[in-house]
């Protein structure tokens, strides 16, 4: 299936800015040229694969994702069912994460179009988001990030950004939340740019939420 692919128009702006203040950040960008931000604009797909993503590794992320997309045509706008629970779990998914699809299917149905989410500013999506059930403050970044192409958007809880900056600006060491936070800010107002090769620093992989 060719699936249509977005990327925000800001990259190249973003790029050239943060590369011209951070040496290390423009190395960075220098060698995983290949690959830029983009969406497919789909909010249910975006969240749903936020939530699979959750507390495992990429690798066994990606896998039990694999099987999800060919049971299940998500790119459509399958919604889950109650009754999928069984096959949810057959393919890898604890009861907890199955469940958490399901009931963002019921929230969702009369929401997943891009221009609803896109016209939010970021206090509404999280106010929003933040009441689903297996929806947090990670998975929330990540759709900004990931979905709605927001520029600006750093998550410290991410485990991997944690580890990147370690190998990248502190000899290996890795920060601890609050050092991330504090600085990431030297990425304003490009965070999310920062992230996404930070990310690819350490997992060459080109994700797609």
């Amino acid at each position: 299936m060719k699936i249509k692919k977005y990327t925000p128009n800001w990259w190249e702006k973003g790029c050239e800015e943060i590369s011209s203040s951070d040496a290390t950040m423009k190395g960075l960008i220098k060698n995983f040229s290949d690959s830029k931000l983009s969406s497919i604009r789909n909010p249910f797909y975006s969240l749903c694969k936020s939530i699979v993503g959750q507390q495992i590794s990429v690798a066994a992320a990606s896998a039990i994702w694999l099987r999800l997309e060919n049971k299940y045509n998500i790119f459509d706008e399958y919604f889950f069912k109650q009754t999928d629970l069984k096959e949810l779990k057959k393919i890898g998914l604890s009861e907890r994460k199955a469940t958490y699809l399901i009931n963002l299917s019921q929230v969702f149905k009369n929401a997943n179009t891009y221009n609803h989410w896109s016209k939010l500013n970021d206090q509404e999506i999280y106010s929003k988001l933040i009441k689903i059930k297996g929806i947090g403050p990670w998975s929330i970044k990540m759709f900004m990030i990931f979905c709605l192409n927001r520029p600006d958007i750093f998550s410290a809880d991410d485990i991997g950004l944690l580890k990147a900056i370690g190998k990248n600006y502190f000899k290996n060491i890795r920060p601890t939340k609050d050092e991330a936070e504090n600085f990431s800010l030297k990425w304003k107002p490009w965070r999310t740019i920062a992230s996404w090769y930070l990310w690819r620093s350490i997992d060459p992989v080109v994700v797609l939420y």
